[in-house]
């Protein structure tokens, strides 16, 4: 279930329509507290329309309903109550008990889908709105009845999104609006035009000067907080070993992909315990290659005679002082990095503050995902990126070298996990997300690296971003109920 970050394009867009537009998170979600209990899903949006009462300048007998994914359950609200002229669902299912609109209590509905949607294919749809309209061959992108006699039914097919991009795409809002201001043709719009490109525009702006300004920004940060480093200063993990900068990309790809497995079975109980259950999928993830990892470390550490235990402690042989200027260095780019990520994208396309209730197990995943992101640094940056001559160049290559490393993992246990059952919608709900999200993570943590001489700022830095954007995201659901749900 999408959280009201991520549909806030949508609640945008209404508004420049004329609409009185309010997003809200189900219990359970962003910033919601409660259990993530479906029963009780319903009561949220009966609490939204109680407090519409309240308000003299809203006409509450003229009322609309959008719903992503699992929110078109409140199609049971709609379907209840006759002061609801609009349903419009996105990624969503149609009962087939739905009421049936007319002149004098009309219901229109618009059902909109990707056509690569996991979840839910057109012929779904169809087959709901054939029983419903009395049309035994329906089709997309056809309007069946019409706004007037208040039975206006289409399903909306876009031909390139999936079940997870719906959140954000353009077609998706531009034709809710439209399909919107068709049911209240007296409503005024406040902006005749469509925000919605507007918005991408200056999400565009906002992320490539707050970017830009963050890389400016390390290097002297660097030379402020931390003393100046002498070449043995530097972390470099050295193994005793000559192998190629290829084929230790090979190894590392292969020892992730072959004993994730074991990582993530040995995490498995760990998730069990834990209440943001999608957080704890992506750790579970995140510790199989980690785990991979470790071994691929204490096998090349047995050539050199070097334990795995000093090849952890590594990063940490400094001064106490050192130490201390590095989690201060990280601290400061975290907030930094943060502030830039929220106020643009955090704030307007995805939700980066959780709930109160959501706050304890924020910092059991903080320590989790910053452990994580250390053994990711020592084989990342310790070992491969000192493989990489000095130069914006090969801080570049080093930098992609870690995102595919990364990004071929996922790509692969996903792939594994979807065909395990039977369904792709993980592969298509977290895959274009991860993209984005190892890209930045791996050049943070490469350029970091490059100018602080060690792996502790930059994994700091990964780490807060990272698990506040997981845990919001995540519902508040117990890890035992959200592995069931792979199987049942």
């Amino acid at each position: 279930m999408s959280n009201k970050e991520m549909l806030k394009g949508f609640a945008v867009e209404f508004a420049a329509a004329g609409f009185v537009a309010i997003p809200f998170d189900f219990r359970g979600h962003g910033q919601s507290t409660g259990d993530h209990t479906r029963g009780s899903l319903t009561n949220d949006i009966d609490a939204i329309i109680s407090y519409l009462n309240t308000r003299s300048d809203i006409d509450t007998s003229n009322l609309a309903y959008f719903g992503f994914s699992m929110g078109g359950l409140g199609q049971e609200v709609v379907n209840e109550s006759t002061d609801f002229k609009c349903f419009i669902g996105a990624g969503t299912w149609l009962n087939s008990t739905v009421r049936k609109g007319d002149s004098t209590n009309p219901l229109n509905i618009l059902m909109i889908l990707g056509r690569y949607d996991e979840l839910i294919t057109p012929n779904d749809l169809k087959e709901v709105l054939s029983n419903y309209t009395g049309i035994t061959d329906v089709y997309v992108n056809k309007l069946y009845g019409s706004f007037e006699s208040g039975n206006a039914t289409k399903i909306y097919l876009d031909d390139l999104t999936n079940h997870v991009l719906g959140n954000w795409d353009p077609d998706f809002i531009m034709e809710a609006r439209e399909f919107l201001a068709s049911t209240f043709p007296d409503v005024r719009p406040v902006d005749e035009n469509y925000v919605v490109n507007t918005r991408l525009l200056i999400l565009s702006l906002q992320l490539f000067g707050g970017f830009g300004f963050f890389v400016l920004i390390v290097d002297p940060l660097s030379k402020l907080v931390l003393k100046p480093k002498k070449i043995e200063d530097v972390f470099k993990l050295e193994l005793g070993i000559d192998d190629s900068i290829t084929l230790l990309g090979l190894k590392t790809f292969g020892f992730s992909v072959a004993l994730g497995i074991l990582g993530i079975l040995i995490f498995v109980p760990i998730m069990l315990i834990l209440f943001l259950s999608v957080a704890g999928f992506v750790s579970t993830l995140l510790f199989g290659q980690a785990f991979g990892i470790l071994v691929l470390l204490w096998r090349m550490g047995k050539k050199g005679k070097i334990r795995l235990r000093d090849s952890i402690k590594e990063p940490f042989k400094t001064s106490r002082d050192d130490i201390i200027r590095q989690f201060l260095l990280g601290g400061i780019l975290s907030v930094i990095l943060f502030l830039i990520i929220y106020l643009s994208g955090g704030l307007n396309y995805m939700g980066m503050i959780p709930g109160i209730t959501k706050i304890p197990w924020v910092l059991v995943f903080f320590l989790i995902n910053f452990i994580i992101f250390i053994i990711y640094g020592i084989l990342f940056h310790g070992v491969i990126q000192n493989k990489f001559d000095e130069g914006f160049k090969p801080l570049v290559k080093a930098s992609t070298m870690i995102f595919l490393l990364q990004f071929l993992f996922w790509f692969t246990y996903l792939f594994i996990i979807s065909l395990a059952m039977g369904s792709f919608f993980y592969f298509g709900s977290f895959l274009p997300l991860a993209i984005p999200m190892f890209l930045l993570i791996s050049f943070l943590s490469t350029l970091i690296y490059k100018k602080s001489g060690n792996v502790i700022a930059g994994a700091l830095v990964n780490t807060l971003f990272f698990t506040l954007l997981i845990c919001t995201t995540s519902p508040y659901q117990s890890g035992l109920s959200f592995l069931m749900s792979f199987f049942f």
